[in-house]
């Protein structure tokens, strides 16, 4: 089956020259023309670019290198100095199975034959203007008030008294992949959140697709993963830019691109993002495609509160830029219609309860919040007793939302 979207591809060559522009502006607020910080700015990228033993260049302009398993950035962790790598889950969990759909195209990812060898991951290589960029960004917490010019439509699934709801492992879904159209200075995102803690000391896990040149330099939809351990003050950055993820699958590379993104009454295509506890470990595992590759993991040892389990976790959209302009488009540009050919759309959501098995939310165990109305929407339409389970819609035009 077909549905539809749109694939943006407008405003790239006014984007460039914002980024340039913006690049000049950050270099100026960043010192970077001492020499000072200049030399720190080259110490950082040394540390987070491990001497390769294969280079791959892909199409994007993306420069992969293939880092021995056990050299990798993870390992510069204070607390995983003695680390001993987990290289497959204790037990699988109930519930999970490798399934195709025929709601939407699957997107194939892998690097294939030109990948890298065994004993080694795909990481993406880091450049000086990527460091620069990424000292821009904003912290990700669904809380507007706290963030000026971030914007969200999410579903959450809260901690109760409910023994199945007491604490949470994980989170899942089938994510709808769109190119929303962006300004060079916005990110748009459609994301899972697996959290606990109070908010000034947040622990937080988010994986899913983002488009943000900021933070890629570019206007592609890619694949994106972050984390916290505090709230954002000192702990926690995008995919593999600081200490912390280790990754044991030499074929996913954090930050790649997608091939194909849905069109607006066109071709669908999805993803699968599930991120869960290990019921012996406590690392917190990423699985990526309906393949269920086991990309890594974030080990319990770095979290306070989420090695404990999770408090809540969340699906939805988010958007982020300056406060004083127009937001970006979420999702597919278009609000929720309840009709699959116009919106964007988590299917098949599922969370991880107390007893490690995956189960679908109850619609009165969840709240959706969405703290612009005037510009993006979620309906969680859920269980629809088919191929697509639990399922919502969401996404906007954005524009003038106020801080």
């Amino acid at each position: 089956m077909a549905f539809g979207g749109f694939i943006a591809d407008a405003m790239i060559l006014k984007g460039i020259t914002l980024l340039f522009l913006l690049s000049l502006s950050l270099c100026s607020s960043y010192g970077l023309e001492d020499e000072e910080d200049h030399l720190e700015l080259e110490r950082q990228l040394k540390l987070i670019n491990k001497t390769p033993l294969k280079t791959i260049h892909t199409e994007y302009g993306d420069v992969i290198d293939c880092i021995d398993i056990h050299k990798q950035l993870a390992f510069d962790h204070p607390l995983l100095k003695n680390h001993k790598i987990q290289m497959r889950p204790s037990f699988p969990l109930k519930g999970l199975t490798n399934e195709d759909s025929s709601i939407a195209n699957q997107i194939r990812v892998g690097l294939k034959s030109k990948g890298c060898q065994t004993g080694t991951v795909p990481i993406r290589r880091t450049r000086k203007e990527d460091l620069i960029r990424s000292k821009t960004f904003a912290s990700i917490h669904p809380n507007t008030r706290e963030v000026p010019g971030s914007h969200f439509a999410t579903l959450m699934t809260l901690k109760q008294t409910n023994a199945s709801l007491s604490v949470l492992h994980g989170a899942k879904a089938y994510i709808n992949v769109y190119n929303p159209r962006l300004a060079a200075d916005q990110t748009s995102s459609a994301q899972i959140w697996v959290e606990n803690g109070p908010f000034d000391q947040i622990n937080s896990i988010q994986a899913g697709w983002i488009v943000s040149p900021l933070l890629y330099g570019d206007y592609r939809t890619r694949l994106f993963t972050a984390w916290t351990a505090d709230g954002y003050h000192k702990t926690g950055c995008w995919n593999i830019l600081c200490p912390g993820f280790v990754q044991i699958s030499k074929e996913v590379s954090l930050g790649e691109a997608f091939t194909n993104t849905s069109v607006y009454n066109g071709d669908q295509y999805e993803t699968m993002a599930h991120i869960y506890q290990d019921q012996v470990s406590g690392n917190w595992w990423f699985v990526y495609t309906d393949r269920n590759i086991h990309v890594g993991y974030w080990p319990k040892s770095i979290f306070t509160d989420l090695a404990k389990g999770a408090s809540q976790v969340s699906w939805g959209g988010r958007t982020s830029g300056r406060p004083e302009a127009p937001s970006a488009q979420m999702g597919s540009g278009y609000f929720p219609d309840g009709n699959l050919h116009h919106s964007c759309f988590f299917r098949q959501i599922l969370y991880v309860n107390s007893s490690y098995v995956l189960q679908g939310p109850d619609k009165f165990g969840t709240k959706v919040y969405v703290d612009k109305p005037d510009c993006y929407n979620l309906d969680y339409v859920g269980d629809q007793k088919n191929i697509m389970g639990h399922t919502l819609l969401f996404g906007g035009p954005g524009g003038n939302c106020g801080n």
